[in-house]
């Protein structure tokens, strides 16, 4: 939870504050030395010390957050397989050390500015509003104090500005920009044929013999496994919970506390125009206010309808603050004065508003009524858990302790360990709880079974009743499935001959044309496709294998549906014009802005150990972690 009080605004600085410094230094491998200031640092960051009581406090909140992840605690070993020390241990080292840095530099904060920035945290706020009391709550399900907060935000706000001043802003070579959409949208098309199993002639049953050879060479695919029937009992809110008890006020009053969850937010259709710079923004929104319309504006740029629109889209959804409030305050069809954005100036219209809508009282009704029954039911949970397992441990059966407490038991048969009935198909309705059938294999008759949890509030309990061994199954018993497999090997060995034939009579020289005329195939021509396009007629691994070469390449590939071959040569290449202000532009740059922060701040972070220096008390930090010695 302490995550969401350090969580800043959605920007490259927050991201790597709060994750991917964690990747930075190599834990376990930064020096073997054990000179300390202080008797209870874990470990140092250029002399200054890391307090095994800020590791650990960290480490516990980490280890809660997988425990609640998974559904039940992890031990010390467990977390230690997770790679949680080295993950927590990374991140106070990295943020040390650029705390350290920010020293270096001078930088600081007013507590006016610091106030504000809480203030303005949107995880800490409720109804757009600074929530204290929320604030109060979270502090202390973290065991911390308000001032540890403040110092500890501090901190982090003085580490965004050493980030942001380094590396923030950051933009990538528009010749790789283009470089690489150009890559993506280069469309092709090919002319192929296909192989299948229509165009491989009739292929006769085996013999006996040769089938019952095959049956041997895969014996061990045709074992019967073992099979377990299972007898058991669930406890959830669902299955106790009685919407009918909920009264009409309790129900009213839910549907007035929470009516913006029972609707739609707003959306609008919006279209923007990005311009290299304030000056082009201004002269095309003159030209706007003078008469043209936007669609003119966009095929000035020359943009597509389609370059321009974003969507029909809620606010939250337009990345950029200043956009998305400009479109989300404009009335139906107006255009915007430029905004200034981190790739340029835009334009933005809205061509439609779908308002927000709530449905009425007696279109949820039975929705809140069952919510609200399940979260009473919650209350209920653990008291009868504790009460069932009183009641087993006293000797009671399962099917009695459901009859007492009005629950069903119910019987699971014949199931194998991946959850296949006898006729090798999937079974429906077998419990939620993480590893029941795990748990049920490793289990046998008359063992007394702890209860398996289902999510955070309910209960398997469960008791095995037969267990039928594995055995080798006959080839009478199997003998359809084995012909039928036999057949399956059979054509698709001979669907890749005649593939492999073909392709080769085209690399020679042949046109594939007058291969496939010989084979009494058909060529056909695909769609045009780009390298990310998932083409229905030739699939993915055509597409891939197209782009291996010029026009007239040739080559040869899986089908869209996986059992045929194609071979194919390459018909035409087109290159697509590039334009900067394309949403994949955008878009490409975004992301090779972000890769390009993250490089340098990773080398960064080096540079930054090599000079400090870091040392592990691996002693004291095995101790922490629960990993001592006796």
């Amino acid at each position: 939870m302490l995550d969401a009080l350090r969580r800043g605004a959605n920007t490259f600085v927050a991201k790597i504050l709060l994750g991917l410094l964690v990747a930075s230094f190599g834990v376990w491998g930064i020096s073997g030395s054990l000179n300390f200031f202080q008797s209870d640092a874990v470990a140092t960051v250029g002399g200054e010390p890391v307090n095994v009581i800020e590791f650990q406090r960290t480490y516990e909140r980490e280890v809660r957050g997988i425990s609640n992840q998974i559904g039940q605690p992890i031990s010390s070993q467990q977390a230690a397989a997770f790679g949680l020390p080295q993950r927590v241990l990374g991140q106070i080292i990295s943020e040390a050390a650029l705390s350290r840095s920010a020293q270096d530099f001078g930088v600081g904060i007013s507590d006016t500015t610091l106030a504000n920035e809480i203030a303005n945290d949107k995880t800490l706020q409720r109804d757009d509003k600074f929530d204290r009391a929320f604030f109060q709550q979270l502090l202390r399900n973290n065991g911390l104090t308000e001032n540890q907060y403040v110092a500890d935000r501090r901190n982090i706000e003085l580490r965004k500005q050493v980030i942001d001043g380094l590396f923030g802003g950051m933009t990538p070579p528009k010749s790789l920009v283009e470089a690489i959409a150009s890559y993506r949208s280069e469309v092709r098309d090919v002319d192929y044929v296909k192989i299948d199993k229509d165009t491989i002639g009739t292929i006769a049953d085996p013999a006996d013999e040769d089938l019952k050879t095959y049956f041997e060479a895969h014996k061990d695919t045709y074992k019967a496994p073992e099979y377990r029937t299972v007898e058991v009992m669930t406890l959830t809110p669902e299955v106790i919970a009685d919407p009918a008890a909920v009264s009409e006020d309790d129900v009213k009053a839910e549907y007035e506390r929470n009516q913006s969850a029972y609707g739609a937010p707003e959306t609008r259709n919006v279209h923007q125009i990005l311009f290299p710079n304030e000056e082009d923004a201004k002269a095309a929104k003159a030209k706007i206010d003078g008469g043209a319309s936007f669609a003119d504006i966009v095929k000035d740029r020359g943009m597509t309808d389609a370059d321009a629109d974003l969507g029909t889209i809620t606010k939250d959804k337009i990345i950029d603050p200043a956009v998305a409030d400009a479109a989300f305050s404009l009335t139906d069809g107006k255009v915007s004065d430029p905004i200034k954005t981190q790739f340029g100036s835009v334009l933005v219209m809205v061509s439609k508003i779908n308002p927000p809508s709530i449905k009425p009282l007696a279109d949820v009704e039975a929705d809140i009524r069952k919510d609200l029954a399940e979260r009473l039911a919650e209350r209920n949970v653990l008291d009868m858990h504790d009460s069932i397992e009183d009641a087993l441990a006293g000797g009671s059966t399962l099917k009695e302790v459901a009859e007492r407490f009005k629950l069903k038991t119910e019987t699971i048969a014949d199931v194998d360990a991946q959850g296949r009935g006898t006729d090798g198909q999937a079974m429906t309705g077998l419990p939620a709880a993480k590893d029941f059938l795990s748990e049920a294999f490793q289990s046998d008759i008359g063992v007394e079974n702890a209860p398996l949890q289902i999510g955070r509030y309910g209960y398997t309990w469960y008791e095995i009743a037969k267990v039928t061994p594995a055995r080798d199954r006959t080839l009478d018993e199997v003998h359809d499935k084995v012909l039928a497999d036999w057949r399956s090997e059979e054509t698709a060995k001979r669907i890749d001959a005649k593939a492999s034939d073909l392709f080769k009579e085209v690399k020679d020289g042949k046109s594939l044309a007058d291969v496939a005329a010989a084979a009494d195939l058909t060529v056909e021509t695909s769609e045009k496709f780009t390298r990310g396009t998932k083409s229905p007629s030739i699939g993915k691994d055509a597409v891939e294998a197209a782009f291996g070469g010029p026009e007239g390449f040739a080559a040869m590939s899986a089908g869209p549906d996986g059992s045929s071959r194609l071979v194919m040569t390459v018909k035409d290449v087109v290159p697509v014009p590039y334009f900067a202000e394309s949403a994949e532009a955008i878009d490409i740059a975004s992301k090779l802005s972000d890769e390009m922060q993250n490089g340098l701040l990773s080398a960064y972070l080096d540079h930054l150990q090599t000079k400090l220096g870091v040392d592990i008390n691996q002693t004291l930090l095995q101790s922490a972690i629960g990993l001592g010695g006796s």
